[in-house]
């Protein structure tokens, strides 16, 4: 919502203060007062064309942008040999996103349906690398031998 607050809006015109709204309309003080007392802020980092990349902690699931620029990034599923196509995956969080992962796009990367689930389900089964500076890549042990990583 875009919107102007003037430190005497409103009253310099002999009406109630409130928020001036990118529509032109005047939202009441007391309704800007409820909003601030009853919403959640979500940290937005957006590109030059306005396409959301990075939520933090309050949006579990990928943009559309996010899933494009992932995509783009990725040719497979981010599980070494691993074949299925990445615009066949699913989106996944690096870090568990129930554990604290955020969605963002430095951390997001594509997984089947089978791997998405099993690194939850067995995370000692795999182990993290970094593989360049937005892209991470998972080697699956069958026999759960591996370290847990994190960087």
């Amino acid at each position: 919502m875009g919107a102007s607050l003037g430190p005497a809006l409103g009253a310099s015109l002999g009406r109630v203060p409130g928020l001036l709204l990118a529509t032109g309309q005047v939202l009441p003080i007391s309704s800007v007062h409820r909003l601030a007392r009853t919403s959640t802020l979500v940290r937005i980092v957006m590109n030059a064309e306005g396409q959301v990349l990075d939520m933090g902690r309050k949006v579990r699931l990928a943009t559309p942008a996010q899933r494009r620029a992932v995509f783009a990034r990725y040719a497979t599923c981010w599980i070494d040999g691993c074949p299925l196509p990445a615009t066949m995956c699913q989106i996944d969080h690096a870090d568990n996103w129930s554990t604290g992962g955020l969605t963002d796009l430095k951390l997001l990367g594509p997984a089947c349906q089978f791997h998405n689930r099993d690194r939850y389900q067995h995370p000692e089964r795999y182990t993290r690398r970094k593989e360049g500076p937005d892209r991470w890549a998972f080697t699956y042990h069958r026999l759960g031998t591996a370290r847990r990583l994190r960087e």
